[in-house]
């Protein structure tokens, strides 16, 4: 882009005074007579155009991506890219918007080109745009570049031809991910109880059958991600005495998210007596995936489901 030069004369700047005052008369005058129209709207664009004008103005999303929470997987995104690329291709309008931001070919597109055009479409996706007449709206996180904050929750709205307009642009923390265990729990085992950091795939620990009854199954996965700053944790306690701190959407046996539960639910044969959120002093958080139906296992003596089985099943 060839940057803008500003010259300054004196000249220039008088006649560029009384254009504007002449301007600003005829401004007055119209509305004075009744004959101001709003701003025209210009060609309307896709949907998938709208909101590549948005993200270009604004920047990319922050939000809890699907292939690395609540674990990453070696190469899952990848993999996804590939096995999602035929349903991305098969929107006409989707697809050619992607191709031809990214300066793509629409023939011939290998691993990584697919992985590009996956990435974009996750973008695309995070952002949610809610029509009013001739424009959207929009509320979305993206990362700060200044200031103290690390994360900004940027709120506007866009005309249906790509004018974006930006109302706020407010401080505010990482997005509250589902990403498992604290690092000092205790899964239940047949030879006792192990620490969470040092199951192992192919491990024997307790989970729940078909038909309901304990039985011990090999471990299938385990995994663990770095949590963003500021995490915060659902820090539990059972009238019983059992206890747990995991994240808030870790999901119960039942299918129940820890962090939608309060004092006084119900919880694996118990009541909960003390329910809080507070600070995660760990980097890590991990979880397990045992063999069997369920997915379940027992933490802390407490029976929970593994969020890898939620991410096998899809939201």
């Amino acid at each position: 882009m060839v940057p803008r030069r500003y010259i300054y004369s004196p000249a220039a700047c008088i006649q560029a005074t009384m254009r504007s005052a002449l301007a600003g008369f005829v401004a007055i005058v119209a509305v004075a007579c009744g004959s101001a129209t709003p701003a025209p709207v210009g060609a309307p664009l896709t949907i998938t155009q709208v909101k590549f004008a948005v993200l270009d103005s604004v920047g990319l999303p922050v939000y809890c991506d699907p292939d690395f929470y609540p674990i990453a997987r070696q190469g899952g995104e990848q993999a996804s890219a590939i096995a999602r690329y035929p349903e991305i291709q098969a929107d006409p309008e989707l697809y050619s918007a992607i191709i031809a931001h990214e300066k793509l070919s629409e023939t011939d597109v290998n691993d990584q080109e697919k992985l590009v055009i996956y990435r974009v479409y996750k973008n695309l996706n995070a952002l949610t745009l809610t029509k009013a007449g001739d424009s959207y709206a929009f509320s979305f996180r993206v990362r700060s570049t200044s200031g103290a904050a690390s994360y900004l929750l940027v709120t506007g709205t866009v005309l249906v031809d790509g004018a974006v307009t930006v109302s706020s642009r407010t401080p505010t923390g990482a997005p509250n991910c589902p990403i498992c265990l604290a690092a000092a729990t205790l899964i239940s085992t047949p030879n006792g109880n192990v620490r969470v950091t040092d199951v192992k795939p192919g491990m024997l620990v307790w989970t729940v059958g078909a038909d309901g009854a304990r039985i011990a199954a090999p471990v299938l996965e385990v995994g663990s991600i770095q949590v963003p700053a500021g995490h915060m944790m659902v820090h539990l306690v059972l009238s019983d005495g059992r206890e747990l701190l995991a994240s808030p959407g870790h999901r119960t046996a039942d299918g129940r998210q820890l962090g939608l539960l309060a004092r006084g639910d119900s919880l694996d044969g118990s009541i909960i007596t003390t329910w809080e959120l507070m600070p995660y002093a760990g980097d890590r958080t991990y979880d397990l995936l045992p063999a069997g139906p369920t997915g379940a296992y027992w933490a802390n003596g407490i029976q929970l489901s593994s969020t890898l089985r939620w991410v096998a099943m899809g939201p």
